[in-house]
């Protein structure tokens, strides 16, 4: 049965690898099923050639977040048009949170894969070919005389036990990473876990939910090693959740790196809570060039609401260390949030300057589905379900951001937004501290992608 998954276009300039998709294809190849990803994002095609490329197919997965759904839905509406006999199924975070929703108001979606799927698609694709019913395969939502939902998929997944993504049906050199990461291409993502133990107001967990789990150090060092020999990749970047939540895996993670002779950047993602002195030297002595931390706020009460369980004297503790330790930092702002009022804009902002932070990200919060901050905004009154405007860091819409707050219009979010970015990248001190600091020809590239990331967002 010759399966065709795509990554919907969702207009970006850097494009990211769908691991998602990649996992899904692994698995059912490993299951004996003919699959092709067809990245339309990183390939920049439009519907008609998706259409003609799916044409020969017998079934069709599409993933989606929910920035990207209406893309995806526009996918499924031109392949049934010229394919009605098609059987399409959807998958993602935005349909596992609005399964119902989405399959009722798009007829041309016949099933929808919810939350992690590797043991889904495998009975599902098993039930397609040999004509069985659906209802006992958990975690599906289908139409049989009305919409039906079967059980939660029950069964957590072993990530040792699953094979390596299907890197080879990507196409490796059209992707590459959002500034100020990036030093060296080809580059490719990782994912080593999966669920966050935390409860941050503004994080929706559909797939992965909060029980952590990880692969063991060798099984992902033996899946590094396999991207550098098989497909020359000279940088990786984790998008795991929270990436050192286990120290002890992380710090042999290192070593096993280390043991191997094995030479690459790297780039994480985590949080201020989870790092210390001794972990940091043996990431930066492994390759870690950059690791960026979710700092959200400078003020302590919109930390609180925001339930991110860390303090302001933890955040400069945390960059005070990674300066030290010579990797470079990343923080992610969010300006607009439960309680946010001018003066505590101010203050963060204020507060990333006096951080030695290499780099500010600054975006307006966001509520997407699934998450108690969208019960708010729906509480407060919001209806805009437009969810081409729930983009990070996307203030190039007049819709964006999706809400307001009594004490914060539209407006004066978007003016914030581009103040905190002139402010913090427009300081003497800094740029001096950016010249100095460089010592190789990595260094000069990140301060480029950092300088054209600041541009992109204030021009």
């Amino acid at each position: 049965m010759k399966t065709i998954l795509i990554n919907p276009p969702q207009n970006t300039r850097y494009p990211q690898p769908p691991l998602g998709l990649a996992i899904i294809a692994a698995v059912l190849e490993q299951d004996g099923h003919t699959v092709e990803i067809l990245d339309a994002n990183a390939l920049h095609l439009n519907g008609k050639e998706i259409t003609e490329r799916v044409k020969n197919a017998d079934v069709v997965g599409i993933t989606a977040m929910t920035p990207a759904v209406n893309s995806a839905i526009r996918i499924a509406k031109e392949i049934k048009r010229e394919n009605p006999e098609l059987t399409i199924i959807l998958g993602g975070p935005h349909a596992t949170i609005l399964p119902e929703d989405t399959i009722t108001k798009v007829p041309e979606i016949d099933i929808i894969v919810r939350g992690e799927g590797e043991k889904t698609v495998v009975e599902l694709f098993d039930a397609i070919e040999n004509n069985k019913d659906f209802q006992n395969i958990n975690g599906l939502t289908y139409r049989n005389n009305g919409v039906i939902n079967t059980p939660e998929q029950s069964s957590i997944v072993e990530l040792d036990m699953l094979p390596f993504p299907a890197y080879h049906l990507l196409p490796i050199n059209k992707y590459k990473l959002h500034p100020p990461h990036g030093r060296k291409l080809p580059y490719m993502a990782m994912m080593t876990s999966r669920g966050c133990p935390y409860n941050c107001i503004y994080c929706s967990k559909p797939i992965f939910g909060s029980k952590f789990r990880a692969q063991s150090p060798g099984r992902t060092v033996d899946e590094i090693e396999y991207l550098i020999s098989r497909f020359g990749i000279k940088e990786i970047t984790f998008y795991d959740d929270s990436f050192t939540l286990n120290k002890r895996r992380i710090l042999e993670l290192t070593k096993e790196i280390d043991s191997r002779n094995l030479d690459f950047a790297w780039s994480c993602e985590t949080r201020v809570d989870l790092i210390n002195e001794t972990l940091l030297q043996a990431m930066k002595k492994s390759g870690c060039y950059m690791i960026a931390y979710g700092l959200e706020s400078g003020n302590q009460m919109i930390l609180d609401n925001l339930r991110k369980k860390i303090t302001t004297e933890q955040i400069r503790s945390a960059i005070e260390l990674t300066h030290a330790a010579d990797i470079q930092s990343v923080g992610y702002f969010m300006m607009g949030s439960p309680g946010e009022t001018p003066d505590t804009i101010r203050q963060t902002v204020d507060f990333t300057k006096n951080l030695p932070l290499d780099f500010a990200q600054f975006s307006v919060t966001i509520p997407f589905p699934g998450t108690d901050l969208y019960d708010l905004y729906l509480n407060s009154g919001n209806k805009s379900t437009n969810w081409d405007d729930f983009i990070y860091a996307s203030l190039k819409s007049s819709s964006t951001p999706v809400f307001e707050t009594e004490m914060l219009s539209k407006e004066e979010l978007q003016e914030w937004n581009a103040k905190a970015y002139r402010e913090f990248y427009f300081r003497f001190s800094y740029i001096w501290q950016r010249v100095v600091g460089m010592k190789s020809f990595g260094d000069l590239n990140t301060n480029i992608k950092g300088f054209s990331m600041f541009l992109e967002m204030i021009i």
